[in-house]
């Protein structure tokens, strides 16, 4: 089963230059799944009451363009089938005819009582079916994360009430809204972000009042990761559209 949702890109969504943000994107990424999951009875609230949720450990995203201000996108997503405690899940995003970025991702089914990863049950992977389909090359989804790199420039992000989900901690989509801001502010971007890969360490929990976002840039890859002291949250890698 495929599942797909069509919009407009609103003005908030837009950067100085009338495109899309990545926050922006992400964001309707995750909309795109949890209306799928909507639609096969398993919305976060139904799962949440029988004891689980789904965590998104790791995406991997290549752009073509950013869509513009009031330009109409659809998001296409299907579910890859899962494994043990891991899911897969893809994303296409067009624009007319003309795709402007995929993505595959990988997810993690959590048991809340016992507070760990578990074993995803036949009964919340059945309803949705494997599609054999793939936004990115196979293996895509396999990147390497560098957890330990001595950053080259860091900054202080605070994080806000509003960054928070239901879940009590801060949206994975609210990285990349961190990562662009690190990613402008320290000038090291030569461009558009063409790709990001970003993998999901630890939760930021609400008794975390900052972070820091440290990166270094190596020839066409700039690595980065959201950190505190020994603490890592999330790493990964920007490359601009230019150097793809």
């Amino acid at each position: 089963m495929k599942i797909e949702q069509t919009s407009i890109v609103e003005y908030e969504e837009v950067d100085t230059h009338f495109r899309m943000k990545l926050p922006a994107l992400f964001q309707r990424f995750q909309r795109a799944a949890l209306h799928h999951s909507d639609s096969v009875g398993l919305d976060t609230q139904t799962m949440v009451a029988a004891g689980a949720v789904w965590i998104l450990n790791r995406i991997r995203v290549k752009i073509q363009r950013m869509p513009g201000y009031r330009e109409p996108l659809t998001v296409r997503t299907w579910h890859k089938g899962s494994a043990g405690f891991r899911a897969g899940r893809d994303f296409i995003v067009s624009c007319g005819d003309e795709q402007v970025a995929a993505a595959a991702s990988q997810w993690l089914y959590y048991d809340i009582g016992r507070k760990r990863i578990a074993k995803i049950p036949e009964k919340v992977s059945a309803p949705y079916t494997d599609e054999p389909d793939e936004a990115l090359e196979s293996g895509a989804i396999d990147f390497a994360v560098d957890k330990t790199f001595e950053p080259e420039q860091t900054l202080t992000l605070t994080t806000r009430e509003g960054d928070y989900d239901p879940n009590g901690h801060v949206n994975n989509t609210v990285y990349l809204d961190y990562l662009d801001t690190l990613v402008n502010r320290s000038g090291v971007a030569d461009g558009s972000i063409g790709e990001v890969g970003i993998q999901y360490l630890k939760e930021i929990d609400r008794d975390v009042q900052a972070v820091q976002g440290g990166l270094v840039k190596d020839n066409d890859t700039i690595r980065f990761r959201f950190f505190q002291q020994g603490t890592v949250f999330a790493a990964g890698f920007v490359r601009t559209a230019e150097t793809l």
